[in-house]
This record gives C-alpha cells, structure tokens and sequence, in this order.
C-alpha cells in the first residue's frame, strides 16, 4: 500500500500525461524569499523571462511554509518578474507564502485536475479501491472507566451497536449482561436500562461485547464500503474459515447491519474477520496534504483514468478541429485503463521451466 498527498498526486499525474502539462521541472518549486499576500517569491524561477508565466498558468499553493498561509490556493498568473522570480497572481493570496513555502505551477487549471482525479476515483471503483478489513464485529472497548452505579459506559465507537440490543459490559474481573437504552453519538455514550453492579475499568480490558444474535451493526470502520468475505479466526497465525451465510441489510434506524439468517452468532467466541473495499478518498483542492491510499502499483490506473476524465470535459467545451484531437486523447487513456488493469490481475510467473529440446 502507499499513501500519495494531492499535492504529490498531482506531480505524478503531470508527468504522466506530458501533453498537457509545462516540464516537470517547471511546475514544482520551493519560495526561497518571504512573500507577501500578493506575491509568491522563488529565485530558482529567474530563467524564465520577464511575464512568461502571464495569463496562461495558475500557481498553486501546495503549502505555505512554517507560519506561513496560502495553503490550497489556486491563483491565475497576472505578471512575472524574472529578477527575483516574482509571481504575481490575478488574487490576492489567502495568506502569505514564506520561505519554504511550496507550490505547483501548470498551464491548465488545477481544479480541472482535481475534478478528474475525483471522477476516477469514482467511476474506476471497484476496480481500485481500499482494502478494509475489520476484525470482530459486536463489540467495542471501553474509552474510559465506568464506575458501578451508573447505567452509562463510553466506548470508541459507538456505530457497532443498536438501542435494545443485549449486551455484556466484562472485564478481566467482572461481567454482567445488560440492555442498551440510548446511544448518544456525540460522545460514543451507551445508556443501559439499569445500573451497573461493578465498576469496570481500562486497565482490566474494560469492552462491551453485544449477546449472541443474527444482526449486528458493521459499524463506522466498515462505513459503506462493500463487503466481500466474512470468515471466523480460529487461532492467531493463519487459520480462519469463511463464513458463506450472511446478508448485509439495513435497519429501520438506518443502521448497516451483518445479518446471519439461519443461525445466531456469539462474537465473544471466536474472532470474526470482515473484508470490504471501499472508495478511495475524495481530494480537495483546500487540502493538499489530504490523502489518498492505493494498493502498489495502482497509482498509474488512477492516472490514466483521471486522464480520460479530464480530455473529455475538455473536448465538450472547445473547437471541433480540438474536440476530435482531445477526444482521441481521452480514448487513448480509457483503453489505458483496462489495458493496466488486465495486466495488474493477470498471474506473475514465478519460475521458468527448461523443457529441453
């Protein structure tokens, strides 16, 4: 797995499709001179000449420096100045870039960029994806020590559970079953119906556990991503068997929930593994330092997706001699894509046999 920043997803999608991008070792730089708000200072950009970035490029603020802001703006480039590699945007910054601040420039808008990276992570799903995997299901640690007393315990995740579900509040020395009344999501409170008798604490590996049943909430980490093999671990190398019958459906509260239809579970038993993918994370152009996680090698699926996405906005909006150019572009990456998919998913040989003559 390998986690990209946006900013660092934007250089790899800028080297991967030269056609619509200046070099690369003109879109990213380092401010080595204190800004102001409307001026983004690099000495390294002086081989350039005087207004050469003028009205065709934006710069983008990727991050501002120590102390410094900016951060996420996106400017078109009013004025150059070669002495000093002065950029002048047409708006003023939100912040001042300092020293150390970084940036991008490119000869296309970078929110044009940003909307086709968001486009593929869309619509290539789940073809590239996420992988979540979530063990146990039903239960939940306790965040802090609930005194006896008291009909309220704070988990960590309060999503795993449903108002009337029957559940053990245990700990290495206590245990007792309960009924949970409320839920307060705010504070990943569960109210039960009455009292407890112990006192549990963190130290003791304080959890609720919910009892035996056919439907238990998936929970936060699972989300909406879509479930693709539930198993039971029966030890702690490698052993595990999947289980087959189960549905996932949702509650009349709107709770996604795992559903055994033809037998009860108790969670306490057995570790119970969930796999889902899930979508990747969405970018945002105020955020460059949002992340985006991706399975190896899969970086250049995204890429040639994004790639697609982008020609084909652009080929709507222009000249028909450059919507038939464009649009050539945009098919040329679709075919990209299912082309390095077949080939991410196809069988690696491992050996060579010498057969002989």
């Amino acid at each position: 797995m390998h986690t990209f920043t946006l900013a660092e997803l934007l250089l790899g999608f800028g080297a991967f499709t030269r056609e619509m991008t200046i070099p690369r070792s003109q879109f990213a730089g380092t401010a080595d001179t204190l800004g102001t708000a409307d001026l983004l200072k690099d000495t390294e950009l002086n081989v350039f000449v005087d207004n050469y970035f003028n009205d065709d490029y934006w710069v983008y603020i990727t991050d501002g420096g120590p102390l410094g802001g900016g951060d996420g703006d996106i400017r078109n480039i009013a004025d150059f100045t070669q002495v000093g590699g002065i950029v002048d945007p047409d708006i003023t910054f939100s912040g001042i870039p300092k020293i150390g601040a970084t940036y991008q420039i490119w000869k296309v808008h970078v929110q044009d960029v940003i909307d086709a990276l968001n486009d593929a992570i869309m619509s290539i799903y789940p073809k590239l994806y996420r992988k979540v995997i979530f063990e146990t299901i039903g239960q939940d640690d306790l965040k802090n020590n609930a005194a006896a007393a008291q009909a309220e315990v704070e988990i960590t995740d309060d999503t795993l559970f449903f108002v009337g579900q029957t559940v053990t509040v245990t700990d290495d020395n206590d245990s007792e079953e309960l009924i949970i009344e409320s839920i307060a999501p705010a504070t990943n409170k569960l109210t039960m119906t009455t009292n407890l008798t112990n006192a549990y604490t963190t130290a003791a590996s304080a959890k609720v556990v919910a009892g035996s049943g056919k439907y238990f909430n998936l929970g936060a980490a699972i989300g909406d991503t879509r479930v693709t093999g539930v198993f039971v671990k029966y030890d702690d190398e490698s052993t595990r068997c999947r289980v087959t019958d189960f549905e996932i459906i949702q509650s009349l509260a709107g709770d996604r929930q795992i559903y055994f239809p033809h037998h009860t579970v108790a969670v306490d038993d057995d570790v119970w593994i969930i796999e889902s993918k899930g979508k990747l994370e969405a970018v945002l152009a105020s955020t460059p330092a949002g992340t985006v996680t991706l399975e190896d090698r899969r970086d250049k699926l995204l890429y040639a997706e994004a790639a697609y996405h982008y020609y084909s906005r652009q080929a709507s909006d222009i000249s028909s001699g450059d919507f038939e150019r464009l649009s050539a572009l945009a098919n040329k990456y679709r075919a990209m894509v299912y082309s390095d998919y077949r080939h991410l998913w196809m069988p690696k040989p491992i050996e060579v046999a010498d057969i002989g003559d």
